[in-house]
């Protein structure tokens, strides 16, 4: 069996992505993952990201260490890390979840994403969970494109 690992983490950006920049840079990161053997999710929202990485332990963690180091993040928070069985994403190299906060708020762990001025670097280990469950087994996972 392979040994598999997933790393969430949370980021703030210096400045909000216009809709085509942010496409270039999925399609871009979607190649590179692809050649890694890494899958995840990614979250947008207002100059902020959440994303789940999930791979081979070597590969997201260098590519978190990447992310850490790149400087249009800023408060880079680690959110989960650790092994696991299986993929929850192994369709999307990087599956871009477009979906609205006030959906996503309907569950009780992740109210905080109905007040306007959240962002995902304001999350914590419990919502991190529960936004990679929404989006595992959860109604939104038909969103991620």
């Amino acid at each position: 069996m392979l040994h598999l690992a997933r790393i969430a983490y949370a980021s703030a950006l210096p400045a909000a992505l216009e809709r085509d920049e942010l496409g270039a840079m999925l399609s871009r990161w979607r190649r590179g993952n692809a050649r890694q053997g890494i899958t995840g999710v990614f979250l947008y929202h207002h100059a902020s990201v959440f994303q789940l990485l999930e791979g081979f332990p070597d590969a997201i963690g260098a590519l978190y260490d990447t992310i850490a180091r790149d400087p249009r993040h800023h408060f880079v928070a680690k959110l989960l890390e650790g092994p696991i069985a299986q993929r929850s994403f192994g369709d999307w190299s990087m599956g871009h979840a477009r979906r609205g906060r006030a959906e996503l708020g309907c569950a009780a762990p992740l109210r905080p994403l109905l007040d306007p001025s959240f962002r995902y670097w304001q999350c914590d280990a419990g919502m991190a969970a529960a936004l990679v469950s929404a989006f595992t087994t959860g109604p939104w996972r038909r969103s991620i494109g």
